[in-house]
């Protein structure tokens, strides 16, 4: 006696089988295709060159596959990018009509003109690559006004004719300084995330940002991810707290800061001082999130050794190691946003014969720290390092009052 398994039941092995699984089950029976067609085909991942240019030429000869797909994602250096390929990712792409999800990262290519057929309405792009004159990335901007989430990559002039009234559902963009003026402008308002992509060494940079922040209409609340290189002559970890403190002036709407460290390390007293001097311009900031590469080996390390709570005057402070612990995003690494270089140190303390003290993976210097923070800035609630989020629970429990 056959018996037969509920088309739901299928459905849910397909939509969590690997893609060689769900092209094994496509092969079983037609109502077992239908179903693992849909799921081998919702989203496709970057793939080797010649699995992608495969599956580009099943999509673009077949239309009601292609409307299955719904995320789609490239990455391929410029010497792929053919002439052939280029008119083969352009046919798949004007055939994925339900795609809500695109992620094209082709180098220094002006290669934007593969979306030039597409009719999609998307509502996230990640964009890497230089526009073509014939269809300049910002008149598909313009087109998408369903985009909710932008990661761009490209020359500044490529965006500079984006039209004001372009990407009115934004709210998360990830962007180099260089782009932030022609994109912000008429947006800020719109956003609830900011990602400067690439590494700020010089105190200019953040000069450039507040600038930007500080010119147009300003949301009620931000959360800005900037990364910085502490270890040149440029800018070491003092001269950070002057370039925060200006942003602060600039935006005190920033209502969470990641600070990402790219290259240098600081020590306990720096880490003391560059947000004592820095949080006070931030009036409306509750979360901290300071951010850096695991030290090397020549790095100095204190760890405490266990769980612990310590009283900060008449407020509570709660230490936990769970770093994922009611987070937006996992701040417990570098964001995968940020454009990063080589991780480490620097040569300042490469050269160095007495090893560093690198402050934010000591835990035992975190409590006196964040007490001190706390009293600074009364609206801090949460403060987060690599190793450890430390909460103020009394200020939590009197914001939900």
């Amino acid at each position: 006696m056959h018996s037969r398994l509920p088309i739901e039941l299928l459905d849910l092995v397909a939509q969590h089988a690997k893609m060689d699984t769900q092209t094994r089950l496509s092969v079983v029976s037609r109502s077992v295709y239908s179903v693992s067609t849909r799921a081998l085909y919702a989203s496709i991942p970057h793939m080797s060159m010649i699995r992608m240019t495969r599956c580009l030429l099943t999509l673009s000869k077949n239309p009601e596959l292609a409307c299955l797909v719904r995320s789609f994602s490239l990455r391929i250096s410029p010497s792929h990018l053919l002439r052939a390929f280029h008119a083969l990712l352009t046919r798949g792409l004007s055939n994925m009509t339900g795609l809500h999800t695109l992620s094209l990262q082709l180098g220094i290519y002006a290669t934007s003109s593969v979306m030039s057929r597409m009719s999609c309405r998307l509502t996230k792009l990640v964009y890497v690559a230089a526009s073509d004159p014939s269809y300049p990335i910002s008149r598909f901007l313009s087109s998408q006004p369903s985009i909710e989430e932008l990661y761009i990559v490209c020359r500044p002039g490529d965006v500079s004719a984006l039209n004001p009234e372009a990407l009115p559902a934004l709210r998360d963009l990830a962007a180099p300084l260089q782009l932030l003026p022609a994109l912000l402008k008429p947006r800020l308002s719109l956003l609830s995330r900011l990602s400067v992509l690439g590494t700020a060494s010089k105190f200019g940079s953040f000069v450039q940002l507040a600038m930007v922040l500080g010119s147009t209409r300003r949301p009620e609340s931000l959360e800005l991810v900037i990364g910085v290189d502490i270890s040149g002559l440029s800018m070491d970890s003092k001269a950070l707290a002057p370039g925060l403190a200006l942003l602060g002036m600039h935006a005190p709407f920033v209502g969470l800061l990641r600070l990402e460290i790219h290259e240098g390390c600081i020590r306990q007293d720096d880490l003391h001082y560059i947000f004592a001097s820095a949080l006070p311009e931030f009036p409306n900031l509750k979360t901290l999130i300071v951010m850096s590469q695991p030290p090397d080996l020549g790095a100095y390390i204190r760890k405490s050794t266990h769980l612990r709570h310590a009283r900060a005057g008449p407020e509570a402070l709660e230490q936990t190691y769970d770093v994922n612990e009611n987070m937006s995003s996992p701040p417990s690494a570098l964001s995968s946003r940020s454009v990063l270089r080589d991780a480490g140190c620097g040569t300042a303390h490469r050269i160095r014969s007495v090893p560093m003290l690198d402050a934010l993976h000591d835990t035992l210097c975190h409590i006196q720290i964040v007490k001190s923070w706390g009293h600074i800035h009364p609206n801090l609630e949460r403060v987060v390092f690599p190793v450890g989020v430390y909460t103020y629970r009394d200020k939590q429990r009197r914001r939900y009052d």
